[in-house]
């Protein structure tokens, strides 16, 4: 029946995901709110530099105008002053609160959401992501770099203004080491990158790919957890945004940029987890890592809510088959 539910299996993620098309609302019907804030209290806007904590980095335009700062969280979860000490508490394991938690200000206009950004503000957000990472790196203490955007009051953010986080670890966390693993050991039976074969395998189905640039590919993978989630991934094999040159970023900025677009034009402001994901900081070569690891951007639009069932099960239920959202997305331009 056309409305029969299905699991399917995301190679990527190894989970089930649970396609159940009998759920699906009206798609304008979800939280597209942005969290709330007087504009003159806004301490990100142009003119509220000091109202930051000190600036970590900066980069500008031509004219010499910021066009994305970092700043650290000021209500950070974790500290770079503190160490890694591990101690005992009775029959429990705990250690100092080690790592870096910043906050990455995308741009200098308070009403300006990364979903209307040009090619140019996203070049300049990369480069400042890219930067971050190199700079970390270099602190050996530092294993693992998380970074990530909420979007709207749907996906957890505290401020309007549109900005990311980042919070290094002093540990690889067991998810992402359990999944390098898995890809470890899928390159080493295979000989072959799981990404690439993933790259394949969505080329071959020609349903989810929304656009392929010269370096990137940007789809909707075959069992994604959530309706619209966009992929962005690395054609060539770079495992983190440090080892990508100019050209690379000017390329993904034009793909992030027709991606935001898209979605844009289809559901306006509307909420979205953004995942920026690089490998961890293993003692590795290069070319050894891109045979496991490689770069790639999810973006998660929260339309709907996730429940028990999910928390339970950690399977999501996903009310949208990817094919029938890339059909919508297309089309847009068509309307």
């Amino acid at each position: 029946m056309k409305n029969m539910s299905e699991f399917r299996y995301c190679k990527l993620n190894q989970k089930w995901v649970l396609f159940a098309p009998n759920r699906l609302k009206k798609l304008d019907e979800y939280n597209r709110n942005l969290p709330k804030i007087n504009k003159d209290e806004c301490p990100f806007d142009l003119g509220k530099e000091n109202n930051t904590p000190k600036e970590i980095f900066r980069i500008n335009d031509k004219k010499g105008n910021w066009k994305c700062r970092v700043v650290p969280n000021l209500y950070n979860v974790l500290s770079i002053e503190k160490e890694p000490i591990a101690s005992r508490d009775g029959i429990f394991e705990k250690f100092e609160g080690f790592g870096a938690h910043e906050v990455i200000i995308e741009t200098p206009s308070h009403d300006k959401q990364m979903l209307d950004f040009t090619i140019d503000e996203f070049y300049y957000y990369l480069l400042t992501v890219q930067n971050r990472l190199k700079d970390l790196k270099k602190d050996q203490r530092l294993k693992y770099i998380s970074i990530f955007k909420n979007s709207g009051v749907g996906a957890g953010a505290s401020l309007p203004h549109s900005h990311s986080q980042l919070i290094a670890l002093p540990f690889v966390p067991k998810k992402i080491l359990n999944s390098f693993e898995y890809k470890k050991q899928y390159f080493l039976t295979k000989q072959r990158t799981l990404f690439d074969d993933i790259i394949y395998d969505e080329r071959m189905q020609k349903k989810g790919i929304i656009y392929e640039s010269a370096f990137f590919i940007a789809y909707l993978p075959y069992a994604s957890e959530f309706p619209f989630e966009i992929i962005i991934t690395s054609k060539v094999k770079k495992p983190s945004l440090i080892y990508f040159d100019d050209i690379f970023i000017k390329n993904l900025a034009e793909v992030l940029n027709f991606a935001m677009s898209k979605m844009k034009n289809r559901f306006g402001n509307f909420a979205y987890n953004m995942l920026i994901n690089n490998s961890p900081f293993f003692d590795i070569e290069e070319q050894n890592l891109a045979n496991i690891y490689r770069f790639h951007i999810r973006i998660m639009p929260r339309l709907y809510q996730i429940a028990g069932f999910e928390l339970n099960t950690g399977i999501y239920i996903n009310p949208m088959l990817p094919e029938n959202a890339v059909n919508i997305l297309k089309n847009i331009d068509k309307d």
